[in-house]
């Protein structure tokens, strides 16, 4: 009997310390495979892109509507290219996760490039990657969000413009779809409010939040901060729409794309935004749904509201 007990915690370990290396080991592809990314953008080599977006990929460009598939996201590049002289780029990641069957990847990114303007830029901010495994060796960008930790004008970014598709708002169906779009609803109060504290309660107590012209908020301490500072009683939020495009069902997780409008009056000048995002949602035991990793950006600078915008 001592001896099968015995085999059972052999096989138990063994087993243990297999899943530990799987874990590694395919962080370190991730890891790997993002610094190829860097490579591609501070050497502007568009080859390189091929390696790590597919036709499945999305990148969520700071200033510029969402894109899909390799050929839009290298005619983004190539534009961009084009246009700049990229000095330097550099990025670092804090945190790779494995998140059902796609990996998690957020860092920060330092891009010093010459703008058409003729302005050397220091362009650092934060980015978030989801990331899949072709084959269980080779990293694919599943979606890629990237935006500037501080104030920007413009112009120093907005120079880069791609068609993009037309996008449906998602129709919830499944229960992840159906528990999103109720979390959705509540945050929409909150932030149609202007009421921090209410907003706070969709976000779990470890959860990241990446904005725009800030850097990684990091646990909820850090978030309420960024809230109960962000309303501002002399702003009037004159509108407000937020809706879904895509979910990616992941388990006790979910990845949602989603899009976002908002207008504003100040000092009696109104403005508007349309922006985008990426949230992944967890499940509790107790079935409570809350954001853990969220980072949104805008699509658009700020920019005044002259008719039906």
């Amino acid at each position: 009997m001592k001896h099968i007990i015995k085999s059972v915690l052999t096989l138990f370990f063994v087993a243990e310390a297999f899943a530990l290396q799987t874990k590694k080991t395919d962080e370190v592809l991730i890891k790997n495979q993002s610094q190829t990314l860097a490579a591609a953008i501070e050497g502007e080599n568009l080859d390189l892109l091929d390696e790590v977006f597919d036709n499945e990929s999305f990148i969520l460009p700071e200033y510029h509507k969402t894109l899909s598939g390799l050929p839009r996201i290298s005619s983004y590049y190539d534009d961009f290219f084009k246009q700049s002289a990229t000095i330097s780029y550099t990025k670092d990641a804090f945190e790779v996760q494995r998140i059902g069957h796609l990996y998690i990847e957020l860092g920060t990114f330092e891009h010093k490039y010459r703008t058409p303007n003729n302005v050397i830029f220091d362009y650092n901010g934060k980015y978030l990657t989801y990331w899949k495994l072709i084959d269980d060796k080779t990293p694919k960008i599943v979606a890629h969000i990237w935006g500037a930790s501080h104030y920007f004008e413009a112009e120093n970014l907005q120079f880069v413009e791609i068609a993009t598709l037309d996008t449906d708002r998602l129709i919830p169906k499944t229960q992840w779809e159906r528990d999103i779009e109720n979390v959705r609803k509540y945050v929409y109060q909150a932030v149609l409010t202007g009421d921090a504290a209410k907003q706070l309660k969709s976000y779990s107590e470890d959860a990241i939040y990446m904005t725009y012209y800030d850097p990684p908020f990091i646990g909820k301490d850090r978030i309420s901060d960024y809230f109960h500072a962000h309303y501002n009683p002399l702003v009037t939020r004159d509108s407000l729409a937020t809706w879904a495009i895509k979910v990616v069902e992941l388990g006790d997780y979910a990845l949602k794309f989603g899009e976002y409008y908002v207008a504003w009056t100040y000092e009696d000048k109104p403005n508007f935004i349309r922006g985008k995002g990426l949230s992944l949602y967890r499940r509790r035991d107790d079935g409570k749904v809350e954001i853990y990793r969220q980072m949104i950006n805008h699509s658009m600078p700020p920019t005044p509201k002259t008719g039906d915008e």
